[in-house]
């Protein structure tokens, strides 16, 4: 028993000193993986019209070096250029693979270059499965986030609101994008559907309240298109829409302020 003791503890010391020796003879290093993208072309011919097989592969590709950089050190960063390429001829290769589409949409975002890159692969994924809620809701969330587009961000969320299945936990953000990008009108209707799916008093006057803010900036708003078309150039003052007879009067906010014309926006706001 000693003996075989005295061997096992022998092979173990040399497993730890070989071990060692390898660590300072080779340390180990990170270092940048090797990225190439085939052409669609060679990758037809290699997987033998097994496409979907060589979609999963490159799509494997990209997850790996997305995925590697939350513990890879700050200098490796992530190539945007090189991963949308690849997803782009993932969805090519496979136009029903929506795990892709969605990962192009989600996974892959990391600033407003990778959003101008996703776009063209998520409209695809949007032409493929036009029922699908979450490709134009990521692609609104981002132009919303990113970009800051709003107009932009309010028609792809306006799209997903009106598919099956879309959750109403995001109407506030619609509503958002919607009255940032100056789409009154539907920020309107979408204010009725969260009214809807309240049962809040006090939220639901909330949002009659920003209706009534909205209708009132809509009527400002086609009255002011009015006059610059009569006359060439905007208003100084919202009065000149009264006394052009474009309004009966000028409406106050719900809670009784005041609508300015801030003549340097072009744009109507509230007096302080």
């Amino acid at each position: 028993m000693k003996k075989r003791f005295i061997i096992v503890l022998g092979c173990w010391l040399a497993a730890v000193c070989v071990n060692y020796s390898c660590r300072i003879t080779h340390p180990l290093e990170i270092k940048e993986e090797i990225r190439f993208l085939p052409q669609k072309a060679v990758v037809d011919i290699l997987s033998l019209d097994h496409r979907g097989l060589a979609a999963d592969i490159l799509f494997i590709q990209a997850i790996l070096h997305s995925g590697s950089l939350m513990w890879k050190p700050l200098k490796y960063t992530f190539d945007s250029e090189w991963s949308y390429q690849i997803m782009d001829l993932v969805t090519t290769l496979d136009p029903r693979y929506l795990t892709a589409y969605l990962f192009s949409g989600m996974g892959l975002v990391h600033g407003p270059k990778d959003v101008l890159l996703a776009r063209p692969i998520l409209e695809r994924g949007m032409t493929h499965y036009p029922e699908n809620w979450e490709l134009p809701f990521w692609l609104g969330y981002h132009c919303y986030i990113y970009l800051e587009d709003y107009e932009t961000a309010g028609k792809y969320f306006w799209r997903a609101a009106h598919l099956p299945n879309a959750p109403k936990s995001y109407m506030a953000l619609l509503f958002s994008s919607l009255k940032k990008g100056g789409q009154y009108e539907k920020a309107i209707l979408a204010l009725k559907g969260m009214i809807e799916n309240t049962q809040n008093r006090k939220v639901a006057q909330i949002y009659h309240n920003r209706i009534v803010h909205l209708e009132n900036l809509v009527a400002l708003q086609n009255a002011l298109k009015k006059f610059k078309a009569i006359k060439g150039h905007p208003p100084e003052n919202l009065n000149e829409l009264v006394a052009e007879k474009l309004m009966d009067t000028i409406p106050k906010d719900p809670a009784g302020k005041d609508y300015l014309w801030d003549k340097q926006t072009l744009g109507v706001k509230i007096a302080n």
